[in-house]
């Protein structure tokens, strides 16, 4: 959910560590582009077959190759369009080459639990995750210690030592969510999106209060995996634009 955080009296500062790299040598977590190049049939094959938007999930491709991700070889992309007992959180690993898909929950303001509905204007509604193209930094002790332990609420399974990420805007029109004190966009695990919950509720997730939800037995790989990538938040594989 989209978390309030009144003790933190601004945005949190985030360093920028410059490091120096050998010219031969390409940084931690960037392929080089022959192999990028060379994986990315395979890649979008992956991802339609699983469902994927393949049209937004090319424009994330060209995205996720700019300077401000640190992280270039994996991204993901969120089809909130689709169900939400669909895997429609993708996640495309370019030195795995593989594709995988999980269940993911969104902000609240767009429709019934099943399927959003509403996504016009979702720069003035705070319960409604931002669209487009958001990157995942590590999340400070305060905001990680709301997720720390989770536990299901149908089964009773607990989740120890979850991690978080803060999301940022990356566009015009989705930057607002970084000047938006006491909140915090995260990317996170939460008892709504469990398996105990699928299984009480037809298979569909809860909702979260504008940020990304997902399953805490898969929160940590996802979340570490992701810092510093890209997660490209869409509708199907409609232009975000017509939704400004």
């Amino acid at each position: 959910r989209r978390e309030f955080l009144g003790d933190l009296g601004g945005a949190a500062a985030w360093p920028l560590v410059a490091r120096a790299q050998s010219k031969a040598t390409p940084p931690a977590g960037v392929t080089k582009q022959d192999d990028f190049a060379g994986k990315l049939d395979s890649v979008l094959q992956q991802a339609e077959q699983l469902g994927a938007p393949v049209a937004a999930i090319q424009r994330a491709v060209a995205i996720s190759r700019q300077p401000t991700f640190s992280k270039k070889d994996v991204f993901a992309v969120f089809d909130i369009s689709q169900p939400s007992a669909n895997k429609r959180f993708y996640l495309l690993d370019f030195t795995s080459g593989q594709v995988t898909a999980h269940f993911a929950a969104h902000g609240r303001t767009n429709g019934p639990q099943a399927r959003a509905t509403k996504f016009k204007g979702f720069q003035r509604d705070l319960d409604m995750v931002p669209l487009g193209p958001l990157k995942s930094i590590p999340a400070s002790a305060e905001v990680t210690s709301h997720y720390r332990t989770i536990v299901d609420r149908y089964d009773k399974t607990v989740y120890r030592n979850m991690i978080v990420g803060v999301l940022e805007g990356m566009a015009p029109y989705n930057r607002y969510i970084n000047h938006t004190p006491p909140y915090k966009w995260v990317i996170h695990p939460n008892w709504y999106t469990t398996a105990g919950y699928r299984a009480k509720n037809n298979g569909m997730l809860g909702r979260s209060l504008g940020c990304i939800t997902v399953d805490p037995a898969e929160n940590n790989k996802i979340i570490a995996r992701l810092q510093g990538a890209l997660i490209y938040v869409t509708v199907g594989d409609a232009p975000i634009e017509q939704y400004l």
